[in-house]
Protein backbone atom coordinates (compact mmCIF):
# COMPACT_ATOMS: atom_id res chain seq x y z
CA UNK A 1 0.00 0.00 0.00
CA UNK A 2 3.03 2.25 0.40
CA UNK A 3 1.56 4.26 3.28
CA UNK A 4 3.84 6.69 5.06
CA UNK A 5 4.04 6.32 8.83
CA UNK A 6 4.11 9.50 10.88
CA UNK A 7 6.90 8.80 13.36
CA UNK A 8 5.79 11.60 15.71
CA UNK A 9 2.31 10.14 16.18
CA UNK A 10 3.07 6.42 15.89
CA UNK A 11 4.15 4.50 18.95
CA UNK A 12 4.06 0.97 20.25
CA UNK A 13 3.59 0.83 24.01
CA UNK A 14 1.27 -0.23 26.80
CA UNK A 15 -2.23 1.22 26.78
CA UNK A 16 -1.85 2.76 30.24
CA UNK A 17 -0.71 6.35 29.83
CA UNK A 18 -1.06 6.37 26.07
CA UNK A 19 -3.32 8.75 24.17
CA UNK A 20 -5.62 8.11 21.25
CA UNK A 21 -8.17 10.42 19.60
CA UNK A 22 -8.00 12.94 22.44
CA UNK A 23 -8.30 10.39 25.26
CA UNK A 24 -5.65 9.29 27.76
CA UNK A 25 -5.94 5.75 29.09
CA UNK A 26 -5.25 4.83 32.69
CA UNK A 27 -6.16 2.16 35.25
CA UNK A 28 -7.74 2.07 38.67
CA UNK A 29 -5.42 0.67 41.30
CA UNK A 30 -7.38 -2.41 42.25
CA UNK A 31 -7.15 -6.18 42.03
CA UNK A 32 -8.70 -6.42 38.59
CA UNK A 33 -6.88 -3.32 37.24
CA UNK A 34 -9.86 -1.98 35.37
CA UNK A 35 -9.06 0.73 32.90
CA UNK A 36 -10.78 3.95 31.98
CA UNK A 37 -10.16 6.95 29.78
CA UNK A 38 -10.26 10.67 30.32
CA UNK A 39 -9.67 13.70 28.09
CA UNK A 40 -6.06 14.35 27.21
CA UNK A 41 -4.45 17.24 29.13
CA UNK A 42 -3.84 19.16 25.90
CA UNK A 43 -7.55 18.91 25.06
CA UNK A 44 -8.51 20.10 28.55
CA UNK A 45 -6.29 23.17 28.13
CA UNK A 46 -7.86 23.84 24.73
CA UNK A 47 -11.33 23.49 26.30
CA UNK A 48 -10.49 26.05 29.01
CA UNK A 49 -9.05 28.46 26.44
CA UNK A 50 -12.19 28.22 24.28
CA UNK A 51 -14.42 28.90 27.32
CA UNK A 52 -12.30 31.99 28.06
CA UNK A 53 -12.78 33.20 24.48
CA UNK A 54 -16.55 32.69 24.54
CA UNK A 55 -17.04 34.34 27.96
CA UNK A 56 -14.53 37.16 27.42
CA UNK A 57 -15.94 40.28 29.09
CA UNK A 58 -15.32 42.71 26.24
CA UNK A 59 -16.70 40.61 23.37
CA UNK A 60 -19.64 42.94 22.86
CA UNK A 61 -22.33 40.33 22.14
CA UNK A 62 -25.61 39.87 23.96
CA UNK A 63 -25.90 37.50 26.90
CA UNK A 64 -28.30 35.28 24.92
CA UNK A 65 -25.82 34.87 22.08
CA UNK A 66 -22.89 34.23 24.42
CA UNK A 67 -24.88 31.58 26.35
CA UNK A 68 -26.06 30.00 23.09
CA UNK A 69 -22.46 29.70 21.84
CA UNK A 70 -21.33 28.40 25.21
CA UNK A 71 -24.10 25.77 25.35
CA UNK A 72 -23.32 24.64 21.81
CA UNK A 73 -19.62 24.23 22.58
CA UNK A 74 -20.25 22.47 25.91
CA UNK A 75 -22.73 20.01 24.36
CA UNK A 76 -20.32 19.11 21.58
CA UNK A 77 -17.35 18.68 23.91
CA UNK A 78 -19.27 16.58 26.41
CA UNK A 79 -20.85 14.46 23.66
CA UNK A 80 -17.37 13.61 22.37
CA UNK A 81 -15.76 12.93 25.75
CA UNK A 82 -18.80 11.44 27.53
CA UNK A 83 -17.21 7.99 27.54
CA UNK A 84 -14.40 9.27 29.76
CA UNK A 85 -14.39 9.60 33.55
CA UNK A 86 -13.97 13.20 34.61
CA UNK A 87 -16.94 13.94 36.87
CA UNK A 88 -14.95 15.60 39.69
CA UNK A 89 -13.00 17.77 37.27
CA UNK A 90 -16.19 18.78 35.48
CA UNK A 91 -17.88 19.84 38.74
CA UNK A 92 -15.04 22.30 39.39
CA UNK A 93 -15.11 23.59 35.82
CA UNK A 94 -18.90 24.02 35.96
CA UNK A 95 -18.51 26.39 38.92
CA UNK A 96 -15.80 28.28 37.06
CA UNK A 97 -17.97 28.57 33.91
CA UNK A 98 -20.96 29.84 35.90
CA UNK A 99 -18.75 32.44 37.58
CA UNK A 100 -17.48 33.60 34.18
CA UNK A 101 -21.08 33.94 32.97
CA UNK A 102 -21.97 36.04 36.03
CA UNK A 103 -18.91 38.19 35.39
CA UNK A 104 -19.98 38.65 31.77
CA UNK A 105 -23.48 39.72 32.83
CA UNK A 106 -22.12 42.20 35.37
CA UNK A 107 -19.92 43.83 32.73
CA UNK A 108 -22.76 43.83 30.17
CA UNK A 109 -25.18 45.63 32.47
CA UNK A 110 -22.64 48.44 33.13
CA UNK A 111 -24.55 51.01 35.23
CA UNK A 112 -25.96 50.72 38.73
CA UNK A 113 -29.60 51.31 37.66
CA UNK A 114 -29.34 48.82 34.80
CA UNK A 115 -27.92 46.25 37.18
CA UNK A 116 -30.81 46.76 39.61
CA UNK A 117 -33.31 46.44 36.78
CA UNK A 118 -31.80 43.23 35.40
CA UNK A 119 -31.46 41.67 38.85
CA UNK A 120 -35.14 42.38 39.53
CA UNK A 121 -36.09 40.87 36.15
CA UNK A 122 -34.22 37.70 37.11
CA UNK A 123 -36.21 37.48 40.33
CA UNK A 124 -33.46 38.45 42.76
CA UNK A 125 -34.97 39.35 46.15
CA UNK A 126 -35.15 43.05 47.00
CA UNK A 127 -33.28 42.47 50.27
CA UNK A 128 -30.25 41.29 48.28
CA UNK A 129 -30.29 44.41 46.11
CA UNK A 130 -30.54 46.62 49.22
CA UNK A 131 -27.75 44.70 50.97
CA UNK A 132 -25.36 45.19 48.05
CA UNK A 133 -26.51 48.69 47.02
CA UNK A 134 -22.96 50.08 47.35
CA UNK A 135 -21.53 47.14 45.43
CA UNK A 136 -23.89 47.65 42.49
CA UNK A 137 -21.55 50.29 41.07
CA UNK A 138 -18.48 48.07 41.57
CA UNK A 139 -16.41 47.37 38.48
CA UNK A 140 -14.34 44.58 39.98
CA UNK A 141 -16.05 42.04 37.78
CA UNK A 142 -14.38 38.85 39.00
CA UNK A 143 -14.91 39.78 42.66
CA UNK A 144 -18.56 40.71 42.07
CA UNK A 145 -19.16 37.48 40.15
CA UNK A 146 -18.40 35.64 43.38
CA UNK A 147 -20.80 37.83 45.38
CA UNK A 148 -23.48 37.31 42.72
CA UNK A 149 -23.61 33.55 43.47
CA UNK A 150 -26.25 34.19 46.12
CA UNK A 151 -28.30 36.43 43.81
CA UNK A 152 -27.95 34.81 40.39
CA UNK A 153 -28.11 31.21 41.52
CA UNK A 154 -27.41 28.17 39.36
CA UNK A 155 -31.17 27.64 38.98
CA UNK A 156 -31.64 31.18 37.64
CA UNK A 157 -28.76 30.70 35.20
CA UNK A 158 -30.27 27.46 33.94
CA UNK A 159 -34.00 28.27 33.94
CA UNK A 160 -34.13 31.97 33.08
CA UNK A 161 -30.95 32.46 31.08
CA UNK A 162 -30.80 29.00 29.50
CA UNK A 163 -27.29 27.94 30.59
CA UNK A 164 -26.69 24.22 30.19
CA UNK A 165 -26.40 22.17 33.39
CA UNK A 166 -23.21 20.43 32.32
CA UNK A 167 -22.94 18.09 35.30
CA UNK A 168 -26.39 16.63 34.60
CA UNK A 169 -25.77 16.59 30.83
CA UNK A 170 -22.49 14.69 31.35
CA UNK A 171 -24.15 12.20 33.69
CA UNK A 172 -26.88 11.40 31.14
CA UNK A 173 -24.48 11.14 28.18
CA UNK A 174 -21.94 9.10 30.14
CA UNK A 175 -24.61 6.60 31.21
CA UNK A 176 -25.82 6.35 27.59
CA UNK A 177 -22.27 5.62 26.36
CA UNK A 178 -21.66 3.02 29.05
CA UNK A 179 -24.97 1.28 28.28
CA UNK A 180 -24.14 1.35 24.58
CA UNK A 181 -20.73 -0.23 25.30
CA UNK A 182 -22.28 -2.94 27.48
CA UNK A 183 -24.82 -3.76 24.77
CA UNK A 184 -22.13 -3.85 22.09
CA UNK A 185 -19.83 -6.07 24.17
CA UNK A 186 -22.62 -8.54 25.00
CA UNK A 187 -23.46 -8.92 21.31
CA UNK A 188 -19.90 -9.68 20.23
CA UNK A 189 -19.01 -13.30 19.67
CA UNK A 190 -15.34 -14.08 19.78
CA UNK A 191 -14.00 -17.08 17.92
CA UNK A 192 -10.50 -18.22 18.79
CA UNK A 193 -8.68 -20.41 16.31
Amino acid sequence: MKLKVNMEKTEARRAVGSSFLGFTFTTIKSKNGLGYCKPKQKKIEKFEQRIREITKRNRGVSAERMISELNSYLRGWINYYARGYFKKWLEGKAQWIRRRVRQYLWKLWKKKDARKKHLRELGVPEWWICKYRKGLSCNRYWRMSNALRSAITNDILQEKLGLLNIEEYYRVKHNERMEMDRTYNSQQKFVFI
